[in-house]
């Protein structure tokens, strides 16, 4: 219960179109924690991949701002835990996944 209410206060979660904005803005780092065959057959532009599978919270402390996704959210939020856990702040997960981002037909790199 106590990690649960940590977690929610150190992560938010953004709609599809909040995050197309702040990619706009050049203000995040976009990390797509699914696996290498998942990320080859789509991914959304300017998204590292950091498969949850080699997942290390080290490699990834020296980014500000980060935004996790994944297919559908289980996996960020994995991830996003992970990352807390590990004393960062400032994670987002994008609300969804990239099944929300496609239903909202923003743009895709294959």
């Amino acid at each position: 219960m106590i990690i649960a209410n940590i977690i929610q206060s150190q992560y938010q979660l953004i709609s599809p179109q909040e995050l197309e904005q702040r990619m706009k803005n050049n203000s995040v780092v976009l990390i797509d924690v699914r696996e290498k065959d998942e990320y080859d057959q789509g991914h959304i532009p300017g998204a590292l991949l950091k498969p949850l599978s080699e997942f290390s919270t080290k490699e990834l402390a020296s980014y500000p701002n980060i935004v996790l996704y994944c297919r559908s959210g289980k996996r960020s939020h994995t991830a996003a835990e992970k990352l807390i856990e590990a004393g960062m702040t400032m994670i987002t997960e994008l609300k969804g996944g990239i099944t929300a981002w496609q239903e909202a037909h923003l743009p895709m790199v294959a």
